[in-house]
């Protein structure tokens, strides 16, 4: 095992060797949904402080819903269809104002890209998955960790991806650096723990040692190695890099050496998230499954909301995934979540029925019907933009009651409330196209100086999946862990039904129109076509 000189208390240390596909760290987790964490509690609630009585008793009467003929003469898009909460948002909020984050309403037509099937071998085959290996995985920007887990110099943290394990590390000069984990004596694995904090890396094989910058340390007795008879080649033998960068608080990595810088890779699509000033959450949970599908079927899953309604009934009475406005950003894309609200599916939108009340987040003193919440909660954090921590100021009114979902291509999906930010990350199986492993990190947006909390992290394995309500005890809703295990009981089945011969391709609609997308890139990559810019 590596030799580790130092591990502080607040880490959840293991010496073990690292079983494959285990993620270290501390945990994290959430859906592209509808949720968000309170400052000042560990449970996500529907929404983080909005019950402040000297605030919040302002919001009495009754938001009005715009006249149907109001509706009609300004949003009918040429006879398409508009969802209702599209119109009396911008009715009640208006569009004033320029943001960084550029608003999605009223939104732009979802551009047509095709209606060709999508062939289900690509999610079964040994080829298919050694292509995207060579040509997606090696060639792009993906999250290694969150900057948190490496505070000190000496901190480091071991990711596996695909067939490598990657190693992260601050260095005694401060800087963040990334490395293949592996041992250039006869090719081990080096360091054999998931985290820790150390002053060097020792292979527990042969003894050779790495300084934390990467360079060679020490050979064990190099005089019996005659190829070293006029000195160790240091500079040959230190520890492979790799690319690195940070970006929203996490420490992205990229194998190929001659790739785009980060910022360039995430284009338009990253400068709308830095209005949420990410780099100031803390990541407060952390939870990996392995799941009995195809990476491709995990990343299908959450970034469409045409589901909701028959897999997710409950989410009808909070949120609204019917017919959301949805963007495509170069390779990446995104789409607005509705919180707060009644779906317009249901017949009562107004009525306060005991799951609205729980997971709405109705503000104290608010009156008004249910699908008006978000109305009312955008009205609060105005009201409180001049003395509040969280940079509400710089945000436009969507970005304060509803979910913003951002996809950066292949394999990393931020969805983010001001309060909060879920990131969900596929990987590939090692080996396997039908498997893949499904990371849930939940960061928060604690007051400057909180330290993050200690948590613990754990990989579930396909055979051994919990109650995932039980698996995040008291850092997520259980309405919301029941969600989250609805789309990963759907795995096996969708891995299942794609490889049957009597499937025969994906018939996508508009409102899953990201997934083409996601998929033509896919194509785009594996045709040699390596983009420089993500908004290319």
């Amino acid at each position: 095992m590596a030799d580790i000189h130092t591990v502080r208390s607040s880490r959840a240390f293991s010496t073990a060797p690292m079983p494959r596909g285990t993620d270290s760290a501390r945990p994290g987790s959430v859906l592209a949904k509808t949720t968000s964490i309170s400052p000042s509690s560990r449970t996500i609630s529907a929404t983080p402080g909005v019950r402040s009585p000297s605030r919040v008793a302002r919001i009495r009467s009754p938001i009005r819903a715009p006249s149907a003929s109001r509706w009609k003469s300004r949003f009918d898009r040429k006879g398409e269809h508009v969802a209702k909460i599209e119109n009396e948002f911008v009715e009640a909020r208006g569009t004033n104002g320029k943001f960084q984050a550029r608003p999605f309403l009223p939104r732009k037509p979802i551009p047509d890209i095709g209606q060709a099937k999508i062939d289900g071998e690509r999610f079964h085959s040994r080829e298919f998955m050694q292509r995207e290996w060579d040509m997606i995985w090696t060639r792009t920007w993906n999250i290694g960790c969150h900057v948190t887990e490496l505070e000190e110099p000496g901190d480091f943290r071991v990711h596996s991806f695909g067939r490598e394990s990657l190693l992260f590390v601050r260095g005694e000069d401060d800087v963040i650096r990334g490395f293949y984990n592996i041992c250039q004596h006869r090719g081990n694995v080096l360091c054999q723990v998931r985290e820790g904090a150390t002053e060097r890396f020792k292979c527990p094989f042969h003894g050779w040692e790495w300084n934390l910058d990467g360079s060679l340390r020490q050979v064990m007795h190099p005089q019996l190695f005659p190829q070293f008879k006029n000195g160790v080649p240091k500079d040959d033998l230190g520890m492979v890099p790799l690319k690195t960068d940070t970006w929203g608080g996490w420490v992205w990595f990229n194998m190929d050496e001659n790739a785009a810088p980060l910022r360039d890779f995430l284009g338009e699509a990253g400068r709308h998230l830095e209005t949420y000033q990410l780099e100031n959450y803390n990541l407060i949970d952390y939870k990996s499954f392995e799941w009995k599908g195809n990476w491709k079927h995990a990343h299908d899953a959450f970034n469409e909301s045409y589901h909701f309604e028959a897999l997710h009934p409950e989410f009808l009475d909070f949120a609204e995934g019917f017919d959301v406005p949805i963007e495509l950003l170069g390779i990446h894309s995104r789409m607005l979540n509705f919180n707060h609200t009644v779906s317009e599916v249901l017949s009562d939108r107004d009525s306060m029925t005991p799951i609205r009340m729980k997971m709405l987040g109705v503000p104290e003193g608010y009156e008004g019907s249910a699908k008006d919440v978000h109305l009312a909660i955008v009205e609060y954090k105005r009201s409180i933009q001049d003395e509040s921590y969280i940079p509400y100021k710089q945000m436009n009114d969507e970005q304060l009651a509803h979910q913003y979902h951002y996809t950066f291509f292949p394999g990393t999906t931020f969805t983010s409330t001001p309060e909060m930010s879920i990131v969900f990350r596929y990987r590939p199986h090692e080996s396997d196209p039908n498997y893949c492993y499904y990371d849930f990190l939940i960061t928060r947006h604690d007051p400057p100086g909180t330290l993050p909390p200690e948590f613990e992290y754990r990989l579930y394995r396909h055979d051994e999946l919990p109650n995932y309500a039980e698996a995040f005890d008291a850092t997520f809703d259980p309405v919301l862990a029941n969600v989250l295990q609805q789309d990963g009981t759907n795995m096996p089945t969708m891995q299942q039904g794609t490889a049957s011969r009597g499937f025969k391709g994906m018939i996508l609609g508009e409102q899953e129109v990201r997934l083409r997308h996601f998929h033509q890139t896919i194509d785009r990559y594996l045709r040699g076509d390596f983009p420089m810019r993500g908004d290319r």
